[in-house]
C-alpha cells in the first residue's frame, strides 16, 4: 500500500512537472474509496480535482493514458490560471473625421492623373 502512494505521487509529479515547471502539486489520499485529491498551485493561484488511483497507476504503463492523465490535468490547471479578456468596447468613443477633410477613399481626381 506505502509503495502504491509512493508510487501515485511520483506519477503525479512527473506529470505537473511536464506541464510546468512552476506547478506545485499536494497529493491528498480521500477516505472515499481509492480516490487521490490533488491540490495545484502556482503563485497565488489554488485549485482542486480528484482522481482515482487505479488511472494513476494505470497511465504509468501506457503512453496514451499517461497523455490523457497529463491533458486532465493540464485542463485544471489552465482553468485556474485563465484571465478573461477586458472589455475594449468604450461606450464614449465617437468617429474622428479622416485628415483634410476626405470621406471617400479613392482619390477625386480619378485614375493615373496623365
Amino acid at each position: 500500500m506505502a509503495d502504491e502512494r509512493q508510487e501515485v505521487r511520483r506519477i503525479i509529479a512527473e506529470v505537473a512537472r511536464a506541464i510546468d515547471r512552476r506547478l506545485a502539486v499536494e497529493v491528498r489520499e480521500l477516505p472515499v474509496g481509492e480516490r487521490v485529491q490533488l491540490v495545484l498551485t502556482r503563485g497565488i493561484h489554488h485549485t482542486q480535482t480528484e482522481f482515482p488511483v487505479a488511472s494513476i497507476l494505470s497511465a504509468d504503463e501506457s503512453p496514451m493514458l499517461r497523455n490523457e492523465l497529463r491533458l486532465r490535468v493540464k485542463r485544471t490547471t489552465d482553468t485556474m490560471l485563465f484571465k478573461p479578456m477586458p472589455d475594449h468596447r468604450l461606450t464614449d468613443v465617437k468617429p474622428v473625421p479622416p485628415p483634410g477633410g476626405l470621406s471617400t477613399f479613392r482619390s477625386s481626381r480619378g485614375r493615373g492623373g496623365r
